[in-house]
């Protein structure tokens, strides 16, 4: 009989498999926030001066690139954060973990990105193979932009919000950056959004998102 652990392992490999099957445009599809969140967000960012956005925005990729995903160590930050600042201490694990969501989610496109290109490359490189090596001229317009691009730093950004007044500033206008120093694999990148999307679950219901976003306190 298979154990609760080993489900979940399976039903994560069966994800993978249907993230490759549908392939580049499904890891584009825009992932549910809780209701009321983005607002609450944006309302609550403004409280905070620019030091403590890009703060929250740090601390969020720390967490993602290192694994260490979850509204405990969300809260252990941000405890920091109320004891520096006097930050309400739900608010600021909340803030953390949006943009752990967002970070996560491009990390795991990062991911797909990686494998689509790496596909299309193997797939022209065998054509070209049993074509006799055509020259550079002859490769697709694709092709030759995976190659030149090959080695090259850019930046993903997802998740960006649509609701609610144009911001001044962009850290009020949160979106996720994938982190371009690590290469993790499909399931790991998919272990991370879940992690990071069941976290944001817990520290949202810590707080009434559909009300006004409380200050600083």
């Amino acid at each position: 009989m298979i154990g609760s652990q080993g489900m979940g392992r399976m039903r994560m490999l069966a994800s993978v498999a249907g993230l490759l099957a549908l392939g580049y445009t499904a890891a584009r599809a825009v992932p549910d926030f809780p209701p009321g969140a983005e607002a609450f967000e944006r309302q609550s960012l403004g409280t905070y001066d620019s030091y403590w956005q890009n703060w929250i925005k740090e601390q969020a990729r720390t967490i993602v690139s290192s694994g260490r995903i979850s509204e405990d160590r969300a809260r252990s930050l941000a405890l920091g954060a109320r004891i520096a600042a006097h930050a309400d201490v739900n608010v600021t694990s909340f803030l953390i973990l949006m943009q752990a969501a967002r970070d996560a989610d491009a990390d795991l496109q990062n991911t797909m990105d990686r494998q689509r290109d790496a596909r299309a490359e193997q797939d022209e490189l065998s054509s070209i193979a049993r074509s006799r090596a055509p020259t550079v001229s002859q490769l697709s317009p694709e092709t030759q932009t995976v190659l030149s691009e090959k080695g090259r730093v850019r930046p993903v950004m997802t998740w960006q919000s649509n609701g609610g007044p144009p911001q001044q500033s962009s850290l009020l206008s949160p979106s996720g950056d994938a982190d371009l120093s690590i290469h993790l694999d499909m399931q790991t990148a998919m272990e991370h959004e879940s992690a990071a999307s069941e976290a944001l679950s817990a520290a949202a219901q810590r707080l009434p998102l559909k009300s006004s976003a409380p200050g600083t306190r």
